[in-house]
């Protein structure tokens, strides 16, 4: 995206880290890129940040990767790396 996305906004993941390729000796438990494609809603800004933090429609867990936020199935995801939904 070229702006950063509201709170509400439907989006989807489009990259990782600015990045479509995980690097090669990334953990299994954090690659993240495996959720490219996948779409969520923006459910909070994070102040002071390049990053919202998005609610995916899947289940992170179910991709077999680490989900420690309070909101379940959610990421902070830098919003360069979103588009709309």
């Amino acid at each position: 995206m070229d702006h950063k996305p509201e709170i509400g906004d439907q989006v989807k993941l489009s990259a990782f880290l600015g990045d479509t390729i995980p690097p090669k000796n990334c953990d299994p438990s954090e690659n993240f890129w495996r959720l490219i494609g996948q779409r969520g809603k923006v459910i909070a800004e994070i102040p002071g940040s390049d990053r919202v933090l998005v609610g995916f429609e899947c289940s992170i867990q179910s991709f077999g990767l680490q989900c420690h936020n309070p909101e379940p199935n959610s990421l902070r995801i830098k919003w360069a790396d979103l588009e709309r939904a």
